[in-house]
This record gives structure tokens, sequence and C-alpha cells, in this order.
């Protein structure tokens, strides 16, 4: 469940992000932005017990509509433009310190990239789960 969420999606809106993308968005990532587009989760700690880290989701990106966080679309693209992160890597959400969660497109896991650590590289990824 989610909080402060933006205006709700439909499919209409999702296919002109895509295009706008240049790829199709991940079924599994539709399906909850449909439901939720943006916002905070209700419960926000996130803990992954394989690697003893619990961090908490300050925000996702809504898509589309502009509220109060910025556009999953348009960080993607200025992320991409500007060789931040790797075209794999599909920002959605982030914590309070400006990590990112990301949506791996090629295998579907979500992993966190610590933003604090210089250039992107593997050192600076978390995989987490699928969403």
């Amino acid at each position: 469940m989610f909080i402060e969420c933006s205006t709700q999606l439909t499919i209409s809106d999702l296919n002109e992000v895509e295009t706008k993308l240049g790829f199709n968005l991940p079924e599994q990532l539709k399906k909850h932005y449909l439901q939720y587009n943006g916002g905070v989760p209700v419960k926000s700690c996130y803990y992954a017990q394989d690697i003893d880290l619990e961090t908490e989701i300050a925000t996702f990106s809504s898509i589309k509509y502009k509220k109060s966080s910025s556009l999953l679309e348009e960080n993607y693209l200025d992320f991409i433009n500007r060789g931040v992160l790797p075209e794999k890597y599909l920002p959605f959400g982030n914590d309070w310190g400006g990590n990112l969660f990301c949506m791996d497109l090629e295998n579907g896991s979500v992993v966190l990239i610590w933003m604090d650590l210089g250039e992107v590289t593997e050192r600076c990824i978390i995989y987490q789960t699928a969403l």
C-alpha cells in the first residue's frame, strides 16, 4: 500500500512513456504503477536477510504525472544521457540518502545503487529481489 501517489495511470499513459523511453517496461513494474503511481510505501523499511541490510524507501518516482517526487522517465533519461547509470538500470525510487532503487531491465531483479561511492560500478550495486 502506498500514500501520496500521483494521478492514476492508464495503459495508454504507460504506452506513451514506453515510446518516450524507447523500450517496453517490465510487466511487473507496469502492474505496480497501474495500481500506485509513485508515492510513499506505508511499510517503508526493507530488510535483506541474505546481506543483512536494512534500508528505508523514501519515495517511488511517479510516471507521467508529477506530484512531489520526480518522474521515473525523466530520471532514467537524465541518468543515461549524463552517463551516470548503465542503460539496464531503471531507477524507480530512492532512500533518504539519495541512493537509487532500480529495476535491472535484463533480469527483472531489483537493485540498490549506492550513489555516493563515485562512478557506478559493481561495488555500488546491491541485488535485492524481484519486484
